[in-house]
C-alpha cells in the first residue's frame, strides 16, 4: 500500500506543476468533478516538518491518510474501514487525529443519525488507537464536538464531550455530557469535568483546565442559554438569555485571556454580533470583528486568532500579530482567487492554505513566511485543467418587491461573452446557508455541459445580515421561490440566457425548491432535478416531532421559516409538492440516499408515487447505502451522471 500511495502522492505533486491552459480540448469527463477529492483537509506538523492529509483512491470510496516529511516520501499510511474519513488534525508533533462518521443509531441513547468517532495514528510506531477505547465510566463511543489537542498530565491527548447515559431510555434525566480528555496511545479516556442534563459544549485550555461551559434547557416555547464560569470549584452562572430560538453562542478567548468572545443581539441593527465578555465581571463588552456575521479562528488553546467574513470570497481580520502582518502579502501572492487558511505551526512561520476560483479548481499551498516561499503541495480536483472550469460572476438584481438579490452566474468554460445560453437554477440548502465565489462541484460540472448556472442568495439565506435572513419567514413557497424565478427574468432581459430553455435543481432545502419549481410555479422550468428535497411538510415536520417533540427547538425553526403555528397545520399542504402533484407542469428526477437521517428517503419515495398516481412524467434515483451529503465517490458521480442525463433530454444544451 505504502508504494501505492507514494505513486499516488507523487502524481498529485507533479500535477500541480501543470496548472496551465492548453489547448481547447472536450469538456472533462463529470468524474473528474463529482469525485472525492483527490487531496483533502492537509495539515502541517507543529514543528512544521512534516504535512499529514487524506487522499482518495483513483477508484472507489477508500480514503487514506498519509503522513509525509515536506519533500519526501509517506513514512505512515492509514485507512480507516468502511467509515467516512470527516478531517484529521495534529496532536503534538507524533499523533495525528482523524475524525470519522457512520450513519448509526446507539439504541437508547440516540435516534438514527450522524455518528462521529475519533482514532489516532502514532506518526513514529504507526499504532493506531480508537478514541476513546474505554474509560472508568459508561461513556457512549460517539464525538460530541470538535477535538481539541492537548498535554494533559504529562501525556499527548485530546479533549472533547462525551455523552454519559444510563442506557434505559433516550436522554433520561440521568444523562448528561462531560468533558473528557483522551490518551492518544491507549485510548483511554478520564474525565476533567462533570457536566448535566443541560449541558451543551465546554471551553477548556488545552492542559484540561475547563474555563467555561454553556447550558440549554428547552421550556414551553422558549429555551434558556446559560454561559457558566469556572471559579474555583464551582461554577458561577454569568450571561443568560431566553428565545424561542435564537441564543448565543461561545467562540473562545482573548490572546491576554482576560475575555471570552461569545455574540449577542445588537439591538441598534437586530443582528448577530461578536462580543467580548469581561471573565472578572461577566459583563458584555465590545464588539469585536465585521458588523456582519463573522466566524472565528482560535488555536489549540481555545485563543481567538481572528475573525473570517464571507462576502463572495473569504476574508479574514487577525488579531494575532503575525498573522496580521503576514495575511496580505498572501493574498497578494494569489490575486483574485480565494485564499482560506487550512493549517498553520504554532510560531506561524509556516501556512497550509486553500486556493481556488477563478481558473482554480482548488490546490494546497505551503507559504513559508521565514524562507519567503510559496510551493504547491497538491491539487484537490487533478484531472481538472484550467481550460475545465467556468468563469464564475457575482450578480445582483432586485426581487419583484424590490429586496436585492446577490448571486452567482456560473458560465461554460471557454464561453464568457456567449448570449442565449440554456440555464441551470440551482438554489443552496439550509435554507439559512449562503453559496459563495468559490469552485462549486455541481455548478461547474453542470456549467462543463455547456449551461449557465445560477445560484441566488434568495432571502432567508444567512451571511446577509439578520433582516435579509427575517425576510424569509414566512416566506417558504413564496417570496423565497419567487426570488429564483426573479432571478431568471433579469437574466433573460440580460440576454445571458434563453427563458425558453431553464430547468432546476437542487439538493436538501433546494431540492424542495426544485420540486415547487413545477408544481406552486408554472410555465418557467422546463424540468426539475430534487436531491434529497422536501417534499410533503406536514410529515418532515411530524418525523422531526417524533424524533424531538412537538414543541421542541427544531420544529419552532422550522416553524418560524414555513409562517405557521404548529407542526401539524393544514396549511402546509397548500406548500407541500407531494399534495400538488397533479399540478406539476414539466418532468421531476428524484435522487434520493436510501441513508439520509436529515430529509428522510421517504419524502422521495412519497414524491414519486403521488406523480405516478397523478400520471406525470417522473424518474427516480436511489442512491444505496448514501448520507444526506453525498459522501461517497460512487454515489456523487451517480447523482451527477442521472442527472445531466435527465436535463440533457429535457433541456438540451445545444
Amino acid at each position: 500500500m505504502r508504494r501505492l500511495l507514494t505513486v499516488l502522492t507523487a502524481g498529485l505533486l507533479m500535477a500541480v506543476a501543470s496548472l496551465t491552459t492548453g489547448p481547447a480540448r472536450a469538456a472533462a469527463p463529470l468524474e473528474a468533478y463529482g469525485r472525492l477529492q483527490s487531496m483533502d483537509s492537509v495539515a502541517i506538523s507543529p514543528d512544521g516538518t512534516m504535512i499529514a492529509f487524506i487522499v482518495t483512491a483513483e477508484a472507489g470510496n477508500d480514503r487514506f491518510i498519509v503522513v509525509q516529511p515536506l519533500g519526501g516520501a509517506p513514512i505512515q499510511t492509514a485507512t480507516i474501514g468502511f467509515r467516512k474519513v470527516r478531517y484529521i488534525k495534529w496532536a503534538g508533533p507524533d499523533h495525528v487525529v482523524i475524525v470519522t462518521s457512520t450513519t448509526d443509531v446507539v439504541p437508547g441513547v440516540f435516534y438514527t443519525g450522524e455518528m462521529f468517532q475519533g482514532a489516532s495514528l502514532n506518526v513514529r510506531t504507526g499504532k493506531m488507537a480508537r478514541l476513546p477505547a474505554r474509560s472508568a465510566e459508561s461513556v457512549v463511543n460517539v464525538l460530541m464536538g470538535d477535538v481539541q489537542p492537548g498535554m494533559i498530565g504529562g501525556k499527548p491527548s485530546v479533549l472533547t464531550g462525551l455523552f454519559v447515559a444510563d442506557g434505559k431510555s433516550i436522554r433520561t434525566a440521568n444523562d448528561r455530557l462531560d468533558l473528557y480528555s483522551i490518551d492518544l496511545d491507549t485510548g483511554i479516556a478520564h474525565r476533567q469535568q462533570m457536566g448535566d442534563t443541560d449541558t451543551r459544549a465546554y471551553l477548556a485550555r488545552n492542559d484540561g483546565t475547563p474555563l467555561a461551559k454553556i447550558s440549554q434547557r428547552d421550556r414551553e416555547g422558549n429555551s434558556q442559554w446559560t454561559l457558566s464560569l469556572r471559579k474555583g470549584s464551582s461554577w458561577q452562572d454569568v450571561y443568560s438569555v431566553t428565545a424561542p430560538i435564537d441564543t448565543p453562542d461561545l467562540f473562545g478567548i482573548t490572546r491576554d485571556g482576560s475575555k471570552l468572545v461569545v455574540d449577542s443581539l445588537d439591538e441598534a441593527t437586530h443582528s448577530w454580533r461578536l462580543t467580548y465578555l469581561d471573565i472578572a465581571s461577566g459583563k458584555l463588552g465590545d464588539y469585536v470583528g465585521g458588523a456582519g456575521q463573522s466566524s472565528v479562528v482560535t488555536d489549540d488553546d481555545a485563543v481567538v486568532l481572528g475573525y473570517a467574513t464571507q462576502d463572495g470570497f473569504v476574508d479574514y481580520d487577525f488579531t494575532e500579530p503575525r498573522l496580521k502582518a503576514a495575511w496580505p502579502m498572501v493574498k497578494g501572492v494569489f490575486r483574485g482567487k480565494q485564499v482560506t487558511l487550512a493549517s498553520w505551526t504554532p510560531d506561524f512561520a509556516k501556512l497550509v492554505v486553500y486556493v481556488d476560483a477563478g481558473t482554480e479548481s482548488g490546490t494546497y499551498y505551503l507559504v513559508d513566511l521565514a524562507a519567503k516561499k510559496v510551493n504547491p503541495l497538491g491539487r484537490a480536483f487533478p484531472k481538472l485543467a484550467a481550460t475545465d472550469v467556468g468563469e464564475v460572476r457575482a450578480i445582483r438584481y432586485a426581487a419583484a418587491d424590490g429586496l436585492m438579490i446577490s448571486g452567482y452566474l456560473t458560465l461554460p468554460p471557454g464561453r464568457s461573452a456567449a448570449k442565449g445560453l440554456p440555464l441551470i437554477v440551482l438554489p443552496h440548502g439550509g435554507p439559512q446557508s449562503r453559496d459563495t465565489a468559490g469552485f462549486d462541484w455541481w455548478a461547474q460540472a453542470l456549467a462543463s455541459r455547456g449551461y449557465a448556472v445560477l445560484q441566488p442568495n434568495f432571502r432567508g439565506s444567512s451571511g446577509f445580515g439578520q433582516a435579509f435572513t427575517e425576510a424569509g419567514h414566512g416566506e417558504w413557497g413564496r417570496k423565497m421561490q419567487t426570488d429564483l424565478s426573479d432571478g431568471v427574468s433579469y437574466l433573460a432581459a440580460e440576454g445571458t440566457i434563453d427563458p425558453k430553455r431553464v430547468c432546476i435543481m437542487g439538493g436538501s432545502y433546494g431540492g424542495y425548491a426544485a420540486l415547487a419549481g413545477v408544481t406552486l410555479q408554472k410555465g418557467i422550468y422546463r424540468c426539475s432535478v430534487a436531491v434529497a428535497g422536501v417534499a410533503d411538510l406536514k410529515d418532515f415536520l411530524q418525523w422531526r416531532a417524533d424524533m424531538g417533540g412537538s414543541k421542541s427547538l427544531t420544529i419552532r425553526y422550522w416553524n418560524r421559516f414555513l409562517g405557521v403555528d404548529a407542526y401539524n397545520d393544514p396549511k402546509l399542504n397548500t406548500l407541500s409538492p407531494t399534495r400538488l402533484a397533479a399540478q406539476a407542469s414539466s418532468p421531476i428526477l428524484l435522487i434520493h440516499g436510501k441513508d439520509d437521517t436529515v430529509v428522510p428517503y421517504a419524502q422521495s419515495a412519497d414524491m414519486a408515487r403521488a406523480l405516478q398516481g397523478a400520471r406525470k412524467p417522473v424518474e427516480f434515483v436511489t442512491l444505496r447505502s448514501e448520507d444526506h451529503w453525498l459522501s461517497s465517490a460512487e454515489t456523487r458521480l451517480e447523482m451527477l451522471t442521472s442527472a445531466v442525463t435527465f436535463l440533457e433530454k429535457h433541456n438540451p444544451p445545444n
